[in-house]
């Protein structure tokens, strides 16, 4: 066989296997669905492609759905005015780089169920593979509750015991399950501070501020029932007063085998002031009262009286 020809062989076979299933260069992939999320909480779908053509200088994406037969345009990296405008003010496309985006809804509504389809757009002439993924959204119920059975407001002395009762449940039909977590958020700092968690295996874990005291048996969180949760503190310090707070978040596990967060809520907050302690009572011993100066100054005056008259 002369080269020539033999060139032409091999050409001929390697288009051959290009053309085999599996052997398309390009691939576009979104998480294996059906992604169940919550009404009125956030859905993000990540969406990436392979194999693109390196002399394409930026990869364009978009994302469109199908809900009840109508299609419907969402969002477009190329175009901000791209999309049907019931997603307008709800919908974001973050680049996480070149060949990756996240794409965002927020306050999920029930006619936000559909198919999605993250679709690639093809600057390179010619098509060798998948240019687009689709997943199926099912957006449900929130039936997640969250309360605190703690009074309006706490005042304690520095080393009395703070213990507080949250409630949280679910009537979620699919399978999921609870973490919960108290937080402390105190006067005058920006963020909270979690106090502990339990997780669904109901393994608790101290926040980093509270991790000594919670190595010391001075902070618990206990299930106590059903769905009542026991947060307590064996001795408050002046640095826990501030507002007090539980959170529950409902987690489903995807077809991926991974967990993703499907709603939250925070309980009622509760003010705790913590006073530096016997400081009410060392002040009462040292002098008498502002109230009591008076009447013991009236008391002298008509003493000097009642001797003049005599």
């Amino acid at each position: 066989m002369s080269s020539s020809k033999f060139v032409c062989v091999v050409t001929l076979l390697l288009g051959l296997l290009h053309l085999q299933p599996g052997g398309t260069r390009v691939s576009t992939e979104v998480p294996k669905g059906p992604l169940y999320r919550a009404v009125g909480h956030q859905l993000s779908i990540p969406c990436h492609v392979r194999g693109v053509n390196d002399s394409a200088s930026w990869i364009e994406f978009e994302f469109r759905m199908e809900h009840q037969g109508t299609n419907r345009d969402i969002i477009s990296t190329r175009d901000p005015n791209h999309g049907d405008v019931l997603f307008s003010d709800r919908v974001s496309m973050e680049r996480m780089d070149a060949t990756s985006v996240v794409f965002t809804i927020t306050d999920l509504k029930a006619s936000d169920e559909g198919e999605y389809e993250c679709a690639v757009v093809n600057q390179e002439g010619s098509y060798d593979g998948d240019y687009s993924a689709k997943i199926i959204v099912k957006v449900i119920k929130d039936t997640l509750r969250v309360s605190s059975l703690a009074p309006t407001s706490l005042s304690l002395e520095e080393g009395d015991a703070l213990t507080l009762i949250g409630k949280a449940s679910s009537d979620t039909v699919q399978r999921t399950h609870l973490t919960v977590t108290w937080y402390l958020q105190p006067d005058g700092e920006k963020h909270p501070h979690p106090i502990v968690s339990l997780d669904r295996d109901l393994t608790p874990s101290p926040g980093p501020r509270f991790r000594e005291r919670y190595g010391a048996g001075g902070v618990q969180l206990d299930k106590v029932g059903a769905d009542t949760y026991k947060l307590n503190i064996a001795k408050v310090q002046l640095l826990d007063q501030g507002v007090v707070y539980c959170q529950a978040v409902e987690w489903i596990e995807g077809p991926d085998g991974h967990r993703n967060p499907i709603s939250w809520k925070l309980s009622e907050k509760t003010p705790v002031k913590v006073k530096v302690k016997g400081n009410e009572r060392a002040s009462s011993g040292s002098g008498p009262s502002p109230g009591v100066l008076p009447g013991i100054l009236t008391y002298l005056i008509a003493l000097v009286l009642l001797a003049l008259v005599w």
